[in-house]
């Protein structure tokens, strides 16, 4: 005998529950909690509109904006606690003297003269004729504890690429891309942008690694070819609230159909890489200062 409600399930019930719980499993879950499109309207979107977001899938462009929104604003509320506390670093001007590159007579006009102007110590320290670039450049880098890459007229065309605008905004350059681990080594010119690697390595996942190069090398390769403006860099200035950057994203992931999504931020701009089936495309907003 069996008591109420404890009957066993018929062979057509039993389909039917392996039929739904397969389909349950086969229908792809919007990251949006507030998604309001239908299970077949999701299934069309996985075929056609989704987007990935942080290895989250999201079903559509309406659903991304809701989504961007609210990651943007949580990113915009912790911008700053995730940079490190710079260390203290020996002056550039006492490291040149340590390092035999000037005297201390010589050090003592340079600091004269950025006090008078304000200039970087060690461009003074080439105006004066005390030191020759490639020394600035040496002292710098040994100062970061990195190394000097020259590039001696390489070819550079690293398949890894960061939009123009940030190039010129932090004084650097890619320089160098391994494909064996997937390392890219940045050249930066006066000092290492932490904040910006963490965030070329969140967007291109490469493992970034600085090293220095001359002003001269930089200014060479920056307006090289290998550096043009590209087409498919947008780039806002004027500064825009979290509701806005997210709906003009939202706008170019409807127009070309991007796949994924990724965002970073770096100090003075907010990058966002989308990924269409034919190209990417990179979006910078301006951020407000601090």
């Amino acid at each position: 005998m069996y008591s109420s409600g404890s009957f066993p399930k018929s062979s057509g019930m039993r389909t039917l529950d392996k039929v739904r719980s397969l389909w349950q499993g086969w229908l792809p879950q919007c990251s949006n909690p507030s998604c309001r499109q239908k299970a077949l309207a999701r299934v069309m979107a996985r075929q056609n509109t989704g987007v990935s977001v942080a290895e989250k899938w999201i079903c559509g462009p309406d659903c991304f904006e809701e989504v961007a929104r609210e990651k943007l604003a949580a990113m915009m509320s912790s911008r700053h606690s995730q940079e490190a506390p710079p260390k203290l670093r020996m002056p550039l001007g006492l490291f040149m003297v340590s390092r035999g590159d000037l005297s201390g007579d010589q050090l003592k006009l340079v600091l004269d003269e950025q006090r008078k102007t304000g200039a970087n110590i060690g461009d003074i320290a080439q105006q004066f004729g005390f030191a020759t670039q490639e020394q600035v450049t040496a002292a710098v880098a040994a100062q970061w504890s990195c190394a000097v890459f020259p590039l001696r007229d390489r070819l550079l065309e690293p398949p890894v690429h960061i939009p123009r605008r940030l190039l010129e905004t932090y004084g650097m350059l890619p320089v160098h891309f391994a494909d064996v681990g997937r390392k890219l080594m940045v050249g930066f010119v006066t000092r290492v942008q932490y904040h910006i690697l963490h965030t070329i390595e969140h967007i291109t996942s490469c493992v970034a690694t600085p090293c220095f190069i001359t002003a001269r090398e930089y200014d060479q390769y920056l307006h090289s070819a290998a550096f043009g403006e590209r087409d498919n860099e947008v780039v806002f200035d004027r500064v825009s609230s979290t509701a806005e950057m997210a709906k003009l994203a939202r706008n170019y992931i409807h127009q070309i159909g991007a796949h994924q999504a990724r965002f970073g931020i770096c100090r003075d701009y907010l990058w966002m890489r989308i990924w269409g089936s034919r190209n990417e495309m990179d979006l910078l907003f301006r951020l407000q200062p601090d």
